[in-house]
């Protein structure tokens, strides 16, 4: 069994997603956040050194202060599923991994193979969003997920209720990652393109999910717009509080009207209507 490098990144909380996110598009399978900043897993044979010290750089950080360990391909496993702890949202929705025992208490039951940080429910955008939509009309909706990662918010618009899903994601592991994940659910209603934005060709939308970052959701009102509905909705995530008020002048301009937003540890989710 192969082995895993394991590197403990001591980083600033505010680019600590785009570091992660550079990362695994890089090859590393796992990642566990911590107050200092994450560990990052990769295996031995898809590791390249010349590239991980370059995004390290990037970032003003220096590759030789970065601790590495190397972890035998059971031990591994064994940290990872003994660190993925289950999120609750509220008392209504559960998002646990297959290893998880279950817990008929709550309403709402995701299952999700964890093999990424994003998307898992376990990053404060996600679980805005899952409630956002927990208070939602998803019944017989046309769905978009842009941004898709392991189809956490897909999966729950289907249990909502919601008659087509379409995700994207320019990941290659998403879409191995996805179909995993609807197959845990028991859910056969998502159709998942690789690709990002221009891939997209349908304009009759009722409901738009796109859990990102401020700079994309800034360049993408417009085709979002255009791809919805007369009274669709758009349900945004992925950037702080103080980065509101610049999402809804922005997405005003192109007929997208604010409806609320909900806050937690700084970040923010925030709804509007066409």
């Amino acid at each position: 069994m192969e082995a895993y490098y394991e590197f403990q990144i001591k980083c600033n909380e505010e680019f600590k997603d785009n570091l992660i996110a550079e990362l695994a598009e890089e090859n590393f399978e796992g990642f566990e956040e911590n107050e200092e900043g994450f560990s990052a897993f990769i295996p031995q044979s898809l590791f390249d050194k010349d590239v991980f010290e370059k995004i390290l750089t990037h970032y003003n950080i220096n590759p030789n202060s970065v601790p590495q360990n190397t972890i035998q391909q059971q031990n591994w496993n064994a940290q990872w599923e003994a660190s993925f702890e289950s999120i609750t949202i509220g008392n209504d929705i559960i998002v646990k991994a297959p290893f998880h025992e279950l817990d008929s208490k709550y309403k709402y039951e995701i299952i999700i193979q964890p093999k990424n940080t994003f998307g898992t429910g376990h990053h404060e955008t996600t679980q805005l969003v899952l409630q956002m939509m927990l208070n939602t009309d998803f019944k017989n909706k046309n769905v978009f997920d842009y941004g898709c990662g392991t189809g956490v918010l897909s999966i729950f618009a289907s249990m909502l209720g919601a008659d087509k899903i379409l995700a994207i994601d320019i990941d290659d592991w998403s879409a191995e990652n996805i179909m995993e994940n609807c197959a845990l659910n028991s859910v056969t209603t998502i159709e998942f393109k690789k690709g990002d934005l221009a891939i997209v060709e349908q304009t009759n939308f009722d409901m738009i999910l796109a859990n990102i970052n401020k700079n994309i959701l800034l360049g993408s009102f417009e085709k979002l717009s255009q791809m919805m509905n007369s009274n669709a909705q758009l349900i945004i995530s992925g950037f702080y509080s103080t980065d509101l008020d610049d999402l809804k002048s922005a997405a005003e301009k192109h007929n997208l009207k604010f409806i609320q937003h909900l806050t937690k540890n700084e970040w923010c989710a925030a709804k509007f209507v066409k």
